[in-house]
């Protein structure tokens, strides 16, 4: 009848709200999450520099660094994603995916390690930072509305990684944002229907 159909719609609706900021508060967390690479990385670098022994062990744990920010990124939106009906088939592409893209990365940082070559270097960071940007405003978009300190996020990260390898300070250039735009993304999902910009 119409009242029961009114009601699925309702709850269909508030599922939706639900998903929505679900997802807003994982991307907050993954805001937060790699905002701390760049120390995890400078700490190599500084662990590499104090003991230079350790410099053709550098691309094995830089792997060692990385792998676990992808997982770690999977198992965020995994979970926020979970309102939906999840079939246990699901599940096991999931972490099929997961896997895939831990060896694809782990393949490429070898790459670079062999290559050694400053195209390389520039060609895999434009793809990849434009695979992270594109990431980001999807997700952002699915929670309702691409907010400013999303686009702050997306801005930085390009410049980070795309202008890191020229100048290594440069890297480090999303590292406050990111910051600030993992609390504000957090502070959103909480707050739901504010229109936090």
């Amino acid at each position: 009848s119409e009242g029961i159909s009114k009601t699925i719609q309702e709850a269909e609706e508030l599922a939706r709200k639900i998903l929505r900021r679900k997802v807003r508060k994982a991307l907050g967390i993954y805001y937060l999450l790699w905002s701390t690479f760049a120390g995890a990385i400078g700490l190599l670098y500084t662990l590499l520099y104090a003991f230079p022994s350790l410099g053709p062990f550098s691309v094995y744990l830089y792997i060692a660094i990385y792998v676990p920010y992808i997982a770690l990124t999977s198992v965020i939106f995994y979970k926020a994603f979970s309102v939906r009906r999840i079939l246990e088939r699901r599940r096991r592409r999931q972490i099929f995916g997961t896997v895939i893209i831990i060896l694809f990365v782990a393949v490429w940082i070898y790459l670079l390690y062999i290559y050694n070559n400053f195209s390389y270097y520039e060609v895999s960071a434009v793809i990849y930072s434009s695979i992270i940007a594109y990431q980001i405003y999807y997700i952002a978009k699915f929670t309702g509305k691409v907010k400013r300190y999303d686009y702050l996020a997306i801005i930085t990260i390009l410049i980070s990684v795309i202008l890191g390898n020229i100048f290594y300070a440069l890297f480090y250039v999303y590292l406050f944002p990111w910051v600030y735009a993992g609390i504000r993304s957090i502070e959103d999902s909480y707050e739901g229907d504010r229109d936090a910009q």
